[in-house]
């Protein structure tokens, strides 16, 4: 891909390639592949919104939402529930397969729209292309863009506004644009919260102004009145919840006040002290922008970098110590430094940032809504960032395979028993892992195609990783059918590390009436859980061997499973070196 420049504007419209398409394609299939694992990348709250679902099925009504566990019966507005429901049929088809794909298919629509914009914003289809790929290369995004929670949704409706004003601009800035730039805010309001109306309206105010020039009189003569209407309709459409609800009243006790304003409580803490010194301070914030985009870290830094040497005027030091080029920013409008949709795009970006630093709970998934915006400017810059930061990104997917297939090595080694039929990794495996790390070392070792590899790496990257992840998501990570029909109609104890980390089981054990969680410790035992209790299932590593000589209780099944949550003590351990006592470990069903 050519550098860009002013004259890309006026060059006739290039479409994109034969590789770029099939690149296109794969980016699709590694989204889809594996998404009904157990283990995918994802958050805790996704099994808890799962839950909420089965339970709002269950009852037969769309409203009020159930759960339970009282406590998080409102945690959210119900459009994330509705699609749950309408997705398993009503909990018919109850399968994490089916609670997700619709996330995924929001998250490929936000992609298209960045195709969209970044061929309209240089008239090259190939851009456009580079854009949607980047996007789906963010680690923030195929965290969460895939799994059952709000972050696509809400991703793909609070940032077509932004896309409508860059897209059409002129149909954007009329008043019959108006009351449907409020529905669609509105619905992007019911997936997530009405809060996040205040930098969706910062936002567009911010752009409008800034078209403007800073004229806040002819902002408000032009304007004002027309963002008021955009806000009054989309808080309308929100406030449909509280008006089909049969109880509004325990939606403003535990989501306006507990679950929202309750993000600006300090505790018993001070409010500045909590802004610098903390785990939730300004600091989680700063880093939240990197830390959403994954492996594309170095490059999108380096965007930062050179924008603020664009801005502030230090090129000096960019060009002799860091090898910045600032001279090749972009310098497409009067504006000497940005062109006007740059500039809107940055608005976003920080106007994203500034609000979400507010409250006292701070997240980088409460900044995944700039994402969209942070992958346009990257494809339109990706040529003038220095090639030594795709060159850190390639090192990085290089050492991740090679960790991923020292993992693969050492669960062979742990499951060359018996028990578990000498389990061996398929050679397809073996041969992916090959394939994403020879590409990487090209990468690296040829100056030319660094950049073009960068998007395809990474992408292979997560294919590996849901590959690794085929033998608990196969046979040896189910109970097999006798165990299930062993506990048809019986009550189950399960341990939880999480919040609703027991819906988990109901994907395994649909046989069962009731699963019922126990808080997981390290040093529980079968003896202890024997005890008290009838019928349960217990975690133990790999190599305990405790399961295999009971006394007094028969072992109805056993599965393969893989731990991804951890305490302090040990994730020591894991970085000690101390892998597979905590990462694998076996579900034993047992009965006293």
């Amino acid at each position: 891909m050519q550098p860009l420049t002013a004259s890309d504007h006026l060059s006739p419209k290039k479409h994109f390639s034969f590789a770029q398409l099939f690149l296109a394609l794969f980016a699709i299939f590694v989204y889809f592949y594996g998404l009904g694992s157990d283990h995918l990348a994802t958050n805790g709250d996704e099994l808890l919104y799962a839950q909420i679902v089965r339970a709002t099925a269950q009852s037969e009504h769309w409203l009020p939402l159930q759960s339970p566990i009282a406590y998080h019966r409102n945690t959210k507005p119900p459009l994330l529930f509705w699609q749950g429901i309408i997705s398993t049929d009503w909990a018919k088809n109850w399968s994490l397969w089916n609670l997700r794909w619709p996330n995924v298919v929001y998250t490929l629509l936000t992609a298209f729209l960045l195709f969209l914009l970044g061929r309209r914003l240089t008239k090259r289809a190939d851009v456009g292309l580079l854009a949607a790929l980047i996007f789906l290369s963010f680690f923030g995004t195929f965290r969460y863009g895939r799994c059952f929670l709000t972050s696509a949704p809400e991703i793909f409706w609070l940032f077509l506004p932004l896309f409508i004003l860059l897209q059409c601009p002129r149909a954007s800035s009329s008043w019959k644009i108006a009351p449907l730039s409020g529905f669609i805010i509105g619905v992007g309001l019911l997936y997530k919260s009405f809060a996040l109306i205040v930098p969706v309206a910062a936002g567009k105010a911010w752009c409008h102004l800034h078209a403007h020039s800073y004229d806040f009189k002819k902002w408000l003569r032009h304007d004002a009145i027309k963002l008021f209407a955009i806000i009054f309709v989309a808080l309308g459409v929100f406030s449909l919840w509280f008006l089909l609800d049969p109880h509004p009243q325990a939606i403003l006790h535990d989501f306006i006040i507990r679950e929202n304003l309750g993000k600006f409580d300090t505790g018993r803490g001070n409010y500045f002290w909590n802004f610098f010194i903390g785990s939730s301070s300004i600091w989680r914030n700063v880093i939240a922008y990197p830390l959403n985009a994954g492996l594309l870290a170095p490059p999108l830094v380096a965007l930062f970098v050179l924008q603020l040497g664009s801005v502030f005027k230090f090129q000096i030091f960019l060009n002799k110590f860091c090898h910045f080029d600032v001279s090749k920013i972009r310098n497409l409008n009067t504006d000497p430094n940005l062109c006007y949709e740059e500039a809107l795009l940055w608005i976003w970006v920080i106007t994203v940032f500034t609000v979400f630093s507010l409250p006292n709970q701070r997240d980088e998934r409460y900044l995944l809504l700039a994402m969209p915006a942070l992958a346009v400017l990257l494809a339109l810059h990706w040529e003038k960032i220095p090639r030594w930061t795709f060159a850190l990104t390639l090192v990085a997917v290089f050492v991740i395979t090679a960790g991923l297939a020292g993992l693969a090595v050492l669960l062979e080694y742990h499951l060359s028993s018996p028990i578990w039929h000498f389990y061996h990794y398929p050679i397809t495996y073996w041969f992916l892992l090959g394939i994403t790390m020879g590409t990487a070392l090209y990468g690296l070792m040829k100056t030319a195609p660094t950049r073009s590899l960068v998007c395809p790496c990474i992408l292979l990257l997560y294919l590996c990783y849901a590959a690794f992840l085929s033998p608990f998501d196969g046979p040896l990570g189910q109970f097999d059918q006798s165990a299930r029909d062993a506990i048809r109609g019986k009550k189950i104890w399960v341990p939880v590390n999480f919040n609703a980390r027991e819906e988990s089981y109901r994907f395994l054990l649909p046989e069962s009436p009731a699963l019922l969680p126990y808080d997981y410790k390290a040093s529980i035992t079968i003896d202890a859980m024997k005890a008290k209790l009838p019928r349960f299932i217990v975690s133990l590593p790999l190599t305990d061997q405790s399961g295999d000589n009971l006394q007094g209780a028969r072992l109805l099944g056993r599965r393969l499973n893989l731990i991804d949550r951890f305490n302090a003590q040990e994730t020591q351990a894991i970085l000690m070196g101390n892998i597979a006592p905590y990462l694998f470990h076996q579900d034993l069903l047992i009965e006293r």
